[in-house]
């Protein structure tokens, strides 16, 4: 949880750094998103299982450039996640809360006076731990970085609100390893187990976020 805040405290200065830069152009706001895909998990000296996936989260959202015509705009979303993996012949449902960054970099302009359509890559930073349904006494860490395309597009309303939405795809690997007891009801004995999993997750995903632009960026 300490390495959680410290990385919330060091993206908002980020965040904070951005704006005095490009304070004539910055956008700050909320956003929410949700997503869906596929995990192959890999225990050590195990064979690989297949897990269906699905994120839902939310958080604080930083454009550069919401509004302006410009080539180049930076976007930075930091926020909650929810993870769950679902597979019966596992370990039943798993779900996993933490900290998800992403950062987009996006190349675009302006189709219209007040649309802006851009394109990039996005890089996807995630720290999560959680529990399985079937095994409360487990625990297992996650620390993931992703990498694919987004398509995004900024919609001003008025002077100073943005509407943005925005979809991409993420091919994320995870280094996970989990710690404590499986429970085994056939022989009423409990054993210790501590895995590594070589985890690997496709997923595609949509975003919706609302941004408040600075005064100075009315263009």
């Amino acid at each position: 949880m300490i390495q959680r805040v410290i990385l919330l405290v060091v993206c908002l200065l980020m965040i904070g750094a951005f704006e005095v830069n490009e304070a004539r152009a910055a956008g700050i706001g909320v956003y929410g998103t949700v997503s869906g895909g596929r995990a192959d998990w890999t225990p050590e000296n195990e064979r690989t299982f297949k897990k269906d996936t699905n994120h839902l989260g939310g958080g604080l959202a930083f454009d550069s450039a919401p509004a302006t015509d410009g080539l180049f705009n930076y976007q930075l979303n930091i926020g909650y996640d929810r993870f769950e993996n679902r597979n019966s012949k596992a370990w039943g449902r798993a779900e996993f809360e933490g900290v998800v960054v992403s950062n987009s970099f996006c190349f675009g302009g302006r189709l219209t006076p007040s649309t802006r359509l851009w394109v990039g890559p996005e890089i996807r930073l995630e720290w999560a731990d959680g529990k399985p349904d079937d095994y409360q006494d487990y625990k297992i860490h996650m620390f993931g970085i992703g990498l694919g395309p987004v398509l995004g597009l900024n919609i001003n309303a008025g002077e100073n609100l943005t509407f943005v939405v925005k979809t991409g795809y993420q091919y994320i690997s995870y280094h996970a390893y989990g710690d404590g007891f499986y429970s085994h009801t056939t022989n009423n004995s409990t054993t210790s187990h501590n895995y590594d999993y070589e985890t690997t997750e496709k997923m595609l995903y949509v975003t919706i976020g609302f941004l408040f632009r600075t005064s100075g960026d009315r263009r």
